[in-house]
Parts: structure tokens; C-alpha cells; sequence
């Protein structure tokens, strides 16, 4: 099969499609993890990890509320006029798109900048309030470029060109964490600079990554918008005026801002409310430190992992659905709803779930921490944030595909309710568990809310949900034996060296999501999952490369 004959198979099939993209966001969240292991020890203090991992979390959630919307919309409305085949509308799309996109980046910069002071004295205290600061005025002006980034990657999302919107993420995660790394390195081994000159570096690296981007992606569009040009020089058939196309696209950008804004509201809560909690609960200000640094920084980039099918999915969702929409075909929307809510069950159960087995593991070989206990204990509630925020987003976009706009804000305004007061009162309650847990009630609201609201509306039935979630716990509960067992006999890396103690938990994972893959095969789940049997490929693929050599 040719490279082009792939790339119709992937245009064709969410699965496919899902899968490429989450693959790309998979390479990308990896490097993500792996620079952050070597950046831990470069800033050498829980305080400069809680600082960046905390910037982070106000940085993306000010990028949501003034871009996340658009890239939603821009494949939406890509998708359907390339179904009516209607190049000049893609035209007027592309420009209204790429100018939106920069003026309202530019807003986003303008305003992060203007209110960094404020922001920094609420999160921090004594010197860290000048270094916080700091991290969000750099951070500020990569407010003003990923939306540009952004804009071209949602245009090309809607011609489900999943292969460029991978390599476009994985390319600018690559520049990132090379361009951070050395760096930071030169920073302070070289040079012998201050360490927080090495943190200022990191959140740098954001900006010069996504300038990177653009001129990557720009190149690919530069290649292949010819097609759509020569396309509208041809097209005889009426197009909608640039007025029409731009009241369409702020209609549909308006409710996926909405659902972004409150959809990302962890990002807020846990850097604003979570840090206030703490201190009313009664930590000190060294364990808030480890507590911080073990959510916001290695919580994040872990729980990153389970979560890139949510982006992943949420992507290929959208032209597949809106394409069905537009065809008319229901049955197709219900075959393309299940497909992805099973594969978020099938993958991210076990993913999330290794967060709690390996989290001492995670933290024994990999990060700085000055409270090995407490840090490895806040990462195992990470597991189920890491199944809830990933299950959430999904079930959102799928609303929000099928056109339920109304219904997807009133269960989100419910789940932004629901978690803020959660938050307080399970940390008050429970300590830094409640931090994970805070989110079960307002999540479940959310997913048997939206089923309910899909059957009626569109007669989608969720029974194969139910038996994909039960026997994937049967498999979570024989992952558990398989990794207690191992542990039991020396398989185990919490302990000893760093480079024995990675062969050990390697062995061990390997062998326990294989018992899960082996049980889930026997109950044929992935052949329900992905339509076709993993295994047997496995085997015919084996089988023929022993054939060619």
C-alpha cells in the first residue's frame, strides 16, 4: 500500500484517524515527560518545579479562554464545505481564520502581560511572587503565537490531514525540549548562572518552539493549498459571501470557547484554589511545596499520557461527525460515538491505572523530590484524574460535534459548580487526596448526563460501553495480582540503583499490561475495540517479516 492509498485509509476511518493523531500527541507528551526528568534535577527545588508547573497551569488556561474555541470551529466549518466541495468558502475560511486567530493571540499576550503582577501574588508568597511573575510575562508572549499555530493546524484537522496535524505536534515538541535542555544545561553547568535563570529558560522555550511550528506547518500548507486554489478557480457553483462564512464561524467558536473556558477550569483551580486549600487544610509551606511540584509539574506531564487520547480523538471527532452530519447518516454517527468512547475505556483504564501501580517507581528513578513518601503518595490519586480528565473532554467534544451546544455549557457550568466546591471540602476533609477525587462527582455528572442527552436526541445506545467498562476492570484487577506478584518475587523498582531499578519496573509493566492485553484478547475486546484482532495482526505481521528476511 502506497503512502497515498494510507493517507485515504486514515481521512476515512475515526479509528485510524484517532489513532494517527493521538500518536503524534503521544510523541509529543513523551518528550514531554522525558525533558522533564532532566529539567527536575537541573532546577534542583520542588519551589522552582511548583513555579513552573503552576505558570503552566495559568498560562494554558488563559490560552484556552481567548483561543481554544477556534481551532474547534475552523475544522468544523473545513470539514463541511470540503463535503460540499465549496474551495472558495475553504479560501474565506482559511483568511478570516488565520486573522481571528492573531488578533485575539495578541489580546491574550496583552492582557496575561498587564495582570502577571496580580496573578504572581495570589499563587506565591516572599521572593517567589518576583520569580512567578516573571515565568508569566515570558509565557505571555506565547500567548500571542500558538494561536496562529493553532489556526493553521484546525484548517488542516478539517481536510483531516491527521498525519501533518501529528508530525506538526511532535515537531514543535521537538524543538521545544531541544532548545530547552541546552539551554538550561549551558545555563548552569557551563556557565554557572543562577538556577532560576534555567527555569526562566524553560518557559522560554514555549514561544521559540511555536514560532518553530508555524514555520513547519506553513511550509506544509505552502505545498498543499494549491489543490484548494486551483479548485476554486474551477468551482462554478454558488459560495457563501465572506459575512455569512465569518457570522458561522463566530457561532461556532463562541460555545467551544464556552466549553474550553469551563471544560479547563482544573487548570485555574489548581493553581489559584488548590494552593489556598492547602494552606487552609494546615500543611506547611515545605510540604504545599512537594504537593504542588507532585500535581502541577510531574502529575501533570504523568497524567499527560492517559489524557492525549482526549485531544487525540477529540480531533479526528470532528470532521468524521460533522462529515455524518452533513451526509445525513445517523447510523454512522452512532458507530463513530461508540468507536471512540470504547477506545478511551480500553486505552486509558490500564494507562491511568499504571500511575498507581509505578508512582513510587515514577518517582524513585526519575524526579527530584525532597519527600519521597508524600510526593509518591500525591501521584497515585494522579491515576484518577489522569481516567477522569481524559474520559470528560472526550464526551464534551462528542456533544459538541453533534451539535448539542446548549446541553454540553449546562453540564459544564454544573461540573465547574460541583468541583470548586469539592475541591475544598474533600482537601479539608481528606488532605491532598481530595485533589484527585474532587473531580469523580462533577465527571460522572457530566458522562451519564451526556449519554442520556445522546440517546435522546440521537438514539445512540450505550450497553457496549457498559460491557467494555466491566470487563476492562476484570483486566485492571488481574493487573493488580500480575504487579503485586512480581514485586513479591524482586521485579520491583522502588529501590537500589536508578539504572537496575528502571529494568525491573520496564519488566514488570511489560508483563502486567501484557495479562491485561492477553485477558481482554480472551474476552475479544480488542476485535469489539478496533474491529480487527490485535493479536492475529501481530502474529501475520511476524510471520511476514520472517518471510522477507
Amino acid at each position: 500500500m502506497n503512502k497515498n492509498s494510507n493517507s485515504e485509509a486514515v481521512k476515512k476511518s475515526l479509528v485510524l484517524s484517532g489513532l494517527v493523531g493521538t500518536a503524534g500527541l503521544f510523541i509529543a507528551k513523551l518528550l514531554g515527560l522525558v525533558y522533564s526528568i532532566p529539567l527536575s534535577t537541573i532546577l534542583g527545588s520542588d519551589a522552582y518545579m511548583s513555579y513552573y508547573g503552576t505558570a503552566y497551569r495559568i498560562y494554558s488556561y488563559i490560552l484556552n479562554i481567548f483561543t481554544a474555541g477556534f481551532p474547534f470551529a475552523i475544522a468544523t466549518m473545513v470539514a463541511k464545505y470540503t463535503v460540499r466541495n465549496d474551495n472558495r468558502a475553504l479560501k474565506k475560511i482559511r483568511v478570516i481564520s488565520h486573522t481571528l486567530m492573531a488578533l485575539v493571540g495578541f489580546l491574550g499576550m496583552v492582557v496575561m502581560f498587564a495582570f502577571s503582577w496580580l496573578l504572581a501574588r495570589v499563587v506565591a508568597d516572599g521572593s517567589g511572587v518576583k520569580i512567578m511573575g516573571t515565568c508569566l510575562r515570558i509565557l505571555s508572549f506565547a500567548i500571542f503565537l500558538v494561536p496562529i499555530l493553532s489556526s493553521y493546524r484546525g484548517f488542516w484537522q478539517g481536510r483531516k490531514e491527521m498525519g501533518e496535524y501529528a508530525l506538526s505536534q511532535v515537531f514543535e515538541q521537538i524543538f521545544r525540549v531541544g532548545f530547552l535542555l541546552t539551554m538550561a544545561f549551558l545555563i548552569v553547568y557551563v556557565f554557572h548562572q543562577k538556577r532560576v535563570y534555567a527555569l526562566y529558560t524553560a518557559v522560554m522555550s514555549t514561544s521559540i518552539a511555536a514560532l518553530a511550528g508555524i514555520i513547519q506547518i506553513a511550509y506544509f500548507d505552502k505545498k498543499n493549498y494549491g489543490e484548494i486554489v486551483e479548485g476554486a478557480k474551477n468551482q462554478t457553483a454558488a459560495t457563501r459571501s465572506k459575512r455569512k462564512l465569518f457570522q458561522e464561524f463566530i457561532s461556532l467558536a463562541l460555545p467551544y470557547l464556552g466549553v474550553a473556558v469551563l471544560g479547563y477550569s482544573d487548570d485555574i483551580y489548581n493553581s489559584i484554589l488548590l494552593p489556598a486549600s492547602l494552606k487552609l487544610a494546615g500543611y506547611s509551606g515545605k510540604d504545599q511545596a512537594v504537593i504542588l511540584s507532585a500535581t502541577n509539574y510531574v502529575g501533570t506531564k504523568i497524567t499527560a499520557i492517559p489524557m492525549i487520547l482526549s485531544p487525540g480523538f477529540a480531533a479526528a471527532l470532528i470532521p468524521h461527525i460533522t462529515s455524518a452530519r452533513t451526509e445525513g447518516d445517523v447510523r454512522k454517527i452512532e458507530h463513530n460515538v461508540l468507536d471512540c468512547i470504547n477506545i478511551i475505556l480500553y486505552i486509558g483504564l490500564p494507562v491511568s491505572f499504571c500511575i498507581y501501580l509505578y508512582a513510587r517507581d515514577i518517582y524513585h528513578i526519575l524526579f527530584y523530590t525532597s519527600n519521597l513518601t508524600l510526593a509518591s503518595n500525591c501521584l497515585k490519586w494522579m491515576a484518577i484524574e489522569g481516567i477522569m480528565q481524559t474520559l470528560m473532554p472526550v464526551v464534551t467534544n462528542i456533544m459538541m460535534a453533534l451539535g448539542m451546544k446548549k446541553e454540553t455549557l449546562q453540564n459544564l457550568v454544573a461540573y465547574v459548580v460541583i468541583k470548586g466546591v469539592s475541591l475544598i471540602v474533600f482537601i479539608m476533609l481528606l488532605g491532598y487526596p481530595g485533589i484527585a477525587l474532587s473531580s469523580v462527582p462533577g465527571v460522572l455528572y457530566i458522562v451519564i448526563r451526556s449519554f442520556h442527552q445522546m440517546q435522546k436526541q440521537y438514539d445512540i445506545h450505550f450497553q457496549k460501553v457498559i460491557e467494555v467498562l466491566v470487563k476492562c476492570l476484570i483486566g485492571l484487577v488481574l493487573m493488580l495480582g500480575v504487579c503485586f506478584v512480581l514485586r513479591k518475587i524482586g521485579i520491583d523498582g522502588t529501590q537500589g540503583r536508578k539504572i537496575i531499578a528502571l529494568g525491573k519496573v520496564f519488566i514488570n509493566i511489560v508483563m502486567t499490561l501484557g495479562a491485561y492485553l492477553a485477558l481482554t484478547s480472551a474476552f475479544r475486546l480488542p476485535q469489539a475495540v478496533f474491529h480487527t484482532d490485535i493479536i492475529s495482526a501481530l502474529k501475520r505481521r511476524m510471520h511476514k517479516n520472517r518471510e522477507t528476511a
